[in-house]
């Protein structure tokens, strides 16, 4: 068993991908919150691609369709970014000039982190109820509504409603998938297990 360091490794690494990337010498989650960051990535990929579908889509019904599941991934997304987000202000940290923890993060990287978790949690407070009511009464679920709402949230179905959540989830994701409080593992050759903490890739949430 090995803990790898190299950072042209890091660079040039694979990371597993349930549809994408399954070989035995990617880097596989080792811990809950590698496996957040997969999830994440993911959920976001797939959003990026419906946004793609939509953006050459002209018809208005099939916009508002095709935002509706957007907004039914954005939810599921918001879920795994708050998990996240108890990871890192719950993670150890230490002074500069400290030795680095084993896994653990700078007082830097907290307060760089506190400022973009405040943007994600403000625009998250500003919308979810609405990302709720849209995945629970047209989208996943479709609950019994008064025709009212329904039609209230037909009419509110439209990209103002999540663009500021949209803006500040990648700099809080793409912040986070960098700090050493995750552990990834791998075998590139029977017998050798080898244990990476820190930023595997390259992969950033963008906007598509």
């Amino acid at each position: 068993m090995t803990e790898s360091s190299n950072n042209d490794e890091r660079e040039s690494s694979r990371t597993f991908h349930p549809v994408h990337e399954r070989g035995s010498d990617a880097w596989f989650p080792g811990d809950d919150g590698a496996s957040l960051l997969i999830t994440g990535e993911h959920i976001w990929e797939d959003i990026c691609r419906i946004a793609k579908i939509r953006s050459k889509t002209k018809d208005a019904y099939d916009r508002k369709l095709l935002l509706k599941y957007v907004i039914v991934e954005l939810r599921s997304l918001m879920q795994i970014m708050g998990r996240l987000q108890t990871l890192v202000m719950t993670a150890e940290t230490y002074e500069s000039g400290q030795t680095p923890l084993y896994r653990g993060i700078s007082i830097e990287e907290r307060v760089m982190a506190c400022k973009h978790w405040k943007t994600f949690s403000e625009a998250k407070r500003s919308t979810e109820r609405d990302l709720i009511s849209v995945r629970n009464n047209l989208g996943a679920h479709r609950e019994f509504s008064d025709w009212q709402m329904v039609t209230r949230l037909w009419d509110k179905l439209d990209i103002s409603l999540i663009a500021k959540l949209l803006d500040s989830i990648p700099p809080a994701f793409n912040h986070t998938k960098d700090l050493n409080i995750f552990e990834w593992n791998r075998e590139p050759e029977p017998g050798v297990i080898e244990i990476l903490g820190g930023p595997v890739g390259p992969w950033l949430f963008d906007d598509g």
